[in-house]
């Protein structure tokens, strides 16, 4: 049974959905062939569909925006649907070197002169979409006090977890030009000018999506909340073991006598009979041959048919 909505004052969410050539999360990008937050999470939804699920589930009703900097990354966003009472758009920034915080300065400014007195008053909610999207979001969203100039989600580690809102009047800080950062310059400058900021506790444990050991990790704190283990269309065939927290994905195959611990199978790959894979992350198309051992790696190369020997990719 689900949980009322509380009542966000909100309507405009800006999901940070890609990254650049040179942002810390690229290696993993390019071996897996997609933006982070286009990774499957759960057998169902990638990371950006579950935060979007999770933001209207809560209670957010209005725009949310996918904010991403490498125009090819638009298309893994294409094909989310958007809950009731909540449009999605793609934005492209073209502007370089600008930074989270004066990415997000840029499309506040885009959009007041379309908003009310009331929406713009509302300030915006920032959504980090390469953390892992397990958080308490109706506690975060019933915590926002409109008299201050930010509300910073973070785990009792003190660790973010990836949600934001943001007042205008804090807006107002981000110059239009320049390199402009959340942690050491935004948020320095909101209370500069007189506004508090304020943290809220909304999960035990978070993590940001940047190689292989944490993004296993953010599957495993997604299936612990429910998120489902694998695809509808995923195949395990007689014989074949998955164990752990493995999220089977789209289109994806383990053969009889496979062993499967603790990995992600992404959409459309195969993991052949007898093989073994642990702790390791197989890219979309690609398949693991039979008999093959894939322990703690990024397994080959995007689309690849075949291996052989020892080769395998790096984590």
């Amino acid at each position: 049974q689900s949980l009322p909505a509380v009542n966000c004052p909100a309507t405009m969410a800006i999901l940070l959905a890609g990254q650049s050539a040179a942002s810390r999360t690229a290696f993993l990008a390019r071996s897996l062939g997609l933006p982070t937050a286009a990774l499957p999470i759960d057998g169902e939804y990638s990371v950006a569909e579950r935060w979007i699920g999770a933001l209207a589930d809560a209670g957010f009703r209005g725009t949310i925006v996918l904010a991403v900097v490498v125009d090819s990354d638009a298309r893994f966003y294409a094909r989310i649907a958007a809950p009731a009472g909540v449009q999605i758009e793609v934005r492209v920034d073209t502007a370089e070197h600008r930074g989270a915080a004066g990415t997000v300065g840029d499309i506040w400014r885009e959009r007041v002169p379309t908003m009310s007195p009331e929406d713009h008053c509302g300030g915006l909610l920032v959504i980090e979409a390469s953390n892992a999207p397990n958080i308490n979001l109706r506690k975060f969203l019933s915590s926002i006090d409109l008299t201050q100039g930010a509300l910073i989600g973070s785990s009792t580690g003190a660790i973010p977890s990836g949600a934001m809102w943001i007042a205008a009047s804090a807006l107002e800080c981000v110059p239009a030009i320049g390199f402009f950062d959340f942690k050491e310059q935004l948020i320095p400058a909101t209370t500069a000018v007189g506004l508090a900021v304020a943290a809220c506790v909304t999960t035990d444990e978070s993590c940001r999506i940047s190689d292989r050991e944490s993004y296993l990790q953010a599957i495993a704190l997604v299936r612990g909340s429910g998120g489902a283990a694998r695809a509808v269309d995923a195949v395990i065939e007689p014989g074949a073991t998955v164990r752990g927290n493995s999220v089977l994905c789209r289109g994806c195959v383990v053969e009889r006598g496979a062993l499967v611990v603790d990995s992600v199978i992404l959409p459309g790959a195969r993991v052949c009979a007898d093989a073994v894979v642990a702790r390791s992350i197989v890219p979309p198309g690609t398949h693991v041959p039979c008999g093959y051992l894939v322990v703690d790696q990024v397994f080959g190369e995007l689309g690849s048919s075949e291996k052989s020997g020892t080769e395998g990719g790096a984590s």
